[in-house]
């Protein structure tokens, strides 16, 4: 399973952990040409512990230097991922 959480982040899964990914880019040569590179930088063992991980990662790398700034970084992140890991389901035809 992968939850992309915006263009920097995404969440993904196999059989036995949840994975925090960094986009890396797309490399212009080699085997993995022209296709997007993904870096796991933290590992869990449940969805919820991993969006909590991601959260607590954003905050701790952050350049907020006064509380009140950090708040409003929780705030940030907390908004993005609400908005990336709620459902949207689109009904077509008449």
């Amino acid at each position: 399973m992968i939850l992309p959480i915006d263009d920097k982040w995404r969440i993904k899964s196999d059989a036995y952990q949840w994975m925090i990914q960094q986009y890396q880019g797309i490399p212009d040569k080699g085997k993995f040409k022209d296709i997007p590179q993904w870096k796991s930088v933290r590992y869990y063992t449940s969805l919820a512990k991993a969006v909590h991980g991601l959260a607590e990662y954003e905050l701790m790398t952050s350049d907020c230097t006064t509380l009140a700034s950090a708040l409003d970084c929780v705030r940030d992140v907390s908004e993005r991922l609400s908005m990336a890991l709620t459902p949207h389901i689109e009904i077509l035809g008449e």
